[in-house]
């Protein structure tokens, strides 16, 4: 996978106002922009072997107007130039450019100053990859060797070695609590770090999830028990007023189990069929409740016959 990214240029040559005939692509080894992304020149020897395998020359264009879609649909895109070589040396990797007159004339009023290169690079590796053109532009990225002579109110000619080198990059060293002069090593150290915090879990907010198992199971039991409690509760005062009989009292209490409503809708709908099975029968030698003993004639006369008074046979 790769992903298409742009640079600018910066540095002045000789102040001799022509258009020179070999232009700076990239510098050496890796390289930061000014908009804090990080490239990799790690074979530069491998892009001009595929420069020379493609055998065709690379367009220079004004504004990366190449690299734009829309640019392209709305007319022709002219070239300022063509790269017909590439060498590299110590210094990175240099373009030999053979401009149009327009071109030639516009760099050598000053109207365009530097030159960016469009390539292909690795986006996890950051390594340069392809180069597939460049083009005329007024604001630099990459740190190179600019196109006309500098003004010495412009940036210094060599990228700084450490510290941030973008106000992104000033940023990120000041929230990681970094020194200021920090490299791109220790910030992206700085960065690992504060990611792998973030990735602990803080005890004061977070509990464990065996902690959070044990209560949901013990709550699992208590609920369990509450159940069980309320269908026996209901099932024996369903059998007290006579809704059921003791032997359904086990197939009352399943039911109520696995269905409170179904086993309500029995009760309301077969009514208390049994409730005379639990009142008082008087087969104990007590009468029935709500009774009265009354005194037969016979007890009368058996209790005047032998001088007692009336009701002594019953006590």
């Amino acid at each position: 996978m790769t992903g298409l990214s742009l640079a600018t240029c910066d540095r002045a040559l000789a102040p001799d106002g022509g258009a020179p005939a070999w232009v700076h692509l990239f510098p050496e080894g890796q390289m930061t922009g000014r908009d804090g992304r990080v490239f990799d020149l790690a074979d530069p020897a491998a892009l001009v072997l595929a420069f020379q395998s493609g055998g065709i020359d690379l367009p220079v264009d004004f504004e990366h107007q190449n690299d734009i879609p829309e640019a392209k649909l709305n007319g022709p895109v002219p070239a300022a130039g063509w790269i017909k070589e590439l060498r590299a040396d110590a210094g990175g990797l240099w373009g030999r450019v053979e401009w149009t007159a327009t071109a030639a004339e516009m760099i050598g009023r000053k109207e365009y100053r530097f030159l960016s290169p469009s390539f292909l690079f690795h986006p996890k590796t950051r390594q340069i990859v392809k180069l597939k053109g460049a083009g005329l532009v007024h604001n630099p990225n990459l740190y190179l060797t600019a196109l006309a002579s500098q003004d010495p109110t412009m940036q210094p000619n060599t990228a700084p070695k450490t510290g941030p080198k973008s106000p992104l990059m000033q940023r990120l060293v000041k929230l990681l609590g970094l020194a200021a002069d920090a490299d791109e090593e220790a910030m992206l150290a700085g960065l690992e770090e504060a990611l792998k915090d973030r990735t602990k879990p803080d005890p004061a907010e977070y509990m464990p999830v065996e902690t959070v198992a044990a209560m949901m199971r013990e709550r699992q039991v208590e609920r369990q028990e509450m159940e069980e409690g309320r269908a026996t509760e209901k099932v024996n005062a369903a059998l007290r007023q006579g809704y059921i009989s003791p032997a359904m009292k086990g197939w009352a209490l399943s039911l109520c189990r696995s269905d409170g409503a179904a086993f309500d809708q029995f009760l309301a709908a077969s009514g208390p069929t049994f409730a005379h099975l639990f009142k008082p029968s008087g087969l104990d030698g007590r009468p029935p409740e709500g009774s009265t003993a009354r005194e037969s004639d016979m007890e009368a006369s058996i209790c005047s016959q032998l001088g007692l008074k009336p009701g002594s046979l019953r006590d």
